[in-house]
């Protein structure tokens, strides 16, 4: 486990916001029931994080508030449709600098915005764990975690901010549950939590920030996230997405495994994840499909990690496995059609821009006999 600099948010989040987490004004209760859940469709997604930067960056506030209240709607109508918006809120989860006097400029011309306070306190999460870095707290230095913790502070402040303007938005409670867990506020994340649910029962996105933060890694348990995940349970037949959460914990364990090279091991937990968190378990065919491919199953990975790319579409690291994958299968169209996709919300590493390159110069004269692969 990995120790962290704590910081008290307690002493930063005013009166007011305290209130607004312990009591709930706009608390709803979900109707529990036993009935069989029914066979889940994969969500419907209309949200494109290269249009939405594309958005920002020209300044069409108005249009990125219509469109993402209109998200925020259709949650509030279906919760599978809660999916949708957190493509389109991860759009802003971003290291690019340039996003944030963008974001200042949305928020300061519409203090109103639930929105904005969203997208501004996503983009705050991000730089803050950009901030401290991945190296160990010894090799991590006082200064990169006083940065770390004035922008997790900030990302709080709109949270919040955006809580106040639509206690159902399962956005704001999600950031502040990742900025607590940061910054080691257990006494924030879980009242944070707490009034998450209170407020919007359904959420996946609440549970998903609050599973992660229960990780071994960061002082939690395997049985501490089975436990959230089985409490879960009971409001499956509304959301059947949150069946996918019993899968989770085995992820976790897949990935220590594999930190220890044992792959078979990995392996072994990532079959079980799939299979407990159901076929909407985008994480768990990812995880798997990483493996595949760390192993030379191309077939098995491409397998799994389209399928994950068709449950939560625009996911970095499975854009980029699937350009390999497709490269591995002499298909360079594919593979720049995916390394295109990835360009519109991110920069991409030198290895996927190499990869770039060989497509574009890709000879198929060159190549006799060429598999196709997936297809």
């Amino acid at each position: 486990m990995r120790r962290r600099e704590r910081i008290n948010f307690l002493s930063i989040v005013s009166a007011e916001v305290l209130t607004l987490l312990l009591v709930v004004a706009a608390a709803s209760s979900a109707q529990v029931s036993t009935r069989r859940p029914p066979e889940p469709l994969i969500p419907q997604f209309t949200a494109n994080k290269g249009e939405l930067l594309q958005k920002l960056r020209d300044r069409k506030f108005r249009d990125l508030d219509a469109q993402l209240n209109s998200y925020q709607a259709r949650f509030e109508e279906n919760a599978l449709a809660e999916s949708n918006s957190a493509v389109a809120y991860e759009a802003f989860f971003s290291p690019d600098p340039a996003l944030g006097p963008l974001l200042d400029e949305w928020v300061s011309k519409d203090p109103n915005s639930c929105p904005a306070h969203s997208a501004r306190a996503e983009y705050l999460v991000g730089a803050g764990y950009q901030a401290r870095g991945d190296q160990s707290s010894d090799e991590t230095s006082a200064g990169q975690f006083a940065e770390m913790n004035a922008l997790l502070a900030k990302a709080v402040e709109d949270a919040t901010t955006a809580i106040k303007l639509n206690p159902k938005s399962s956005f704001g409670y999600a950031s502040i549950i990742d900025a607590a867990t940061g910054a080691s506020d257990d006494d924030l994340r879980e009242q944070t939590f707490a009034a998450g649910l209170k407020n919007v029962p359904l959420s996946m996105v609440i549970r998903v920030s609050e599973i992660r933060a229960l990780q071994p890694r960061w002082g939690g348990s395997y049985g501490a996230m089975e436990r959230l995940a089985a409490e879960a349970q009971k409001y499956a037949v509304q959301n059947p997405k949150l069946v996918t959460l019993k899968g989770f914990a085995d992820v976790e364990r897949g990935k220590v495994a594999l930190s220890e090279n044992d792959l078979e091991g990995a392996h072994t937990f990532y079959d079980q994840a799939v299979q407990e968190g159901g076929y909407l378990f985008n994480t768990g065919y990812t995880s798997r499909g990483m493996l595949y491919l760390r192993l030379g199953r191309y077939d098995d990975a491409l397998r799994d990690l389209d399928h994950a790319n068709h449950l939560r579409p625009q996911e970095p690291k499975v854009l980029e496995a699937l350009a390999v994958i497709y490269a591995h299968f002499k298909r360079p169209k594919d593979t720049l059609a995916l390394i295109q996709e990835y360009r519109t919300f991110a920069e991409p590493d030198p290895d996927l821009v190499n990869l770039e390159i060989w497509a574009q110069n890709f000879d198929p004269e060159s190549v006799s006999g060429t598999r196709k692969g997936g297809d």
